[in-house]
């Protein structure tokens, strides 16, 4: 299908915050890369790309059902992605923002995406830190985010290790084309110059974005090397295994069926 799209939304949980959003075509090229703030302009943007075949993948929690603690799905990802540093942040419905659902599966129902992985027109819940993980090969996960004790030159060294990561995926399969973008170069240009880590956090949204959109490319093209993790009913996200990980996830599974 040609005229497919895959499309990265980085969706902030509140509506105070600002969300990435990103889009490829069937080939991988970089369609664009914004940020928007309001539920009316990210459903602007996400319409104009979503009309016809796509797969939208959230980096938020979608299903939540939980009244405390962390989702099933989120302790399995801390299970396989633990020891990478890639745990998760805990979603429930104890959180104001999920008390009365969440805000992308508002976004998912407006848009009248399916949460079936065979739909034409579905979403998936994703998680880039275990994807850039894996995709790479890394020991641990890139510190580009915000948190206590990590000062702006270290966030900003990491940042710039990402974009470069994503940019050599040019290569990958499937390939990833964003050098001649111009809204990737702009994004480019506003990291090379930031200096503070105020002018670093849009940059990482986008960024972000652009690696869910790219989650939803590596899953159809290649679906037995990613796994859903946790169930439809409680919440499930997707993310790319090692042949390793793969292998222990469908053992455990399997022995749960006995």
């Amino acid at each position: 299908m040609t005229d497919l799209r895959f499309v990265g939304v980085d969706l902030a949980w509140g509506q105070r915050g600002v969300t990435g959003l990103a889009v490829l075509d069937a080939s991988g090229c970089l369609l664009d890369v914004t940020v928007q703030q309001t539920d009316d302009d990210i459903l602007t943007w996400l319409t104009r790309w979503t009309t016809g075949p796509c797969f939208v993948a959230f980096d938020a929690p979608i299903v939540v059902t939980n009244a405390t603690g962390h989702r099933p799905c989120e302790r399995l990802i801390s299970q396989y992605y633990g020891r990478f540093g890639a745990s998760c942040h805990a979603a429930n419905t104890t959180n104001p923002s999920f008390a009365n659902g969440s805000r992308a599966l508002r976004l998912i129902e407006a848009l009248n995406l399916s949460l079936d992985p065979k739909a034409a027109r579905r979403a998936a819940e994703v998680y880039p830190h275990p994807a850039i993980v894996t995709l790479f090969n890394l020991p641990r996960i890139l510190q580009y985010k915000a948190k206590p004790g990590r000062d702006f030159p270290h966030l900003h060294q990491e940042m710039l290790r990402l974009a470069t990561y994503v940019e050599s995926l040019v290569n990958a399969s499937p390939p990833l084309l964003v050098k001649t973008n111009p809204a990737w170069q702009h994004l480019r240009q506003a990291l090379a110059q930031a200096t503070r880590k105020a002018d670093l956090k849009r940059v990482e949204d986008a960024l972000d974005s652009v690696v869910c959109a790219y989650i939803a490319a590596y899953a159809t093209t290649h679906p037995t090397q990613v796994r859903y993790f946790g169930t439809p009913t409680t919440g499930q996200i997707l993310a790319p295994v090692t042949p390793a990980q793969a292998a222990r996830y469908d053992q455990t599974l399997f022995t749960e069926l006995l």
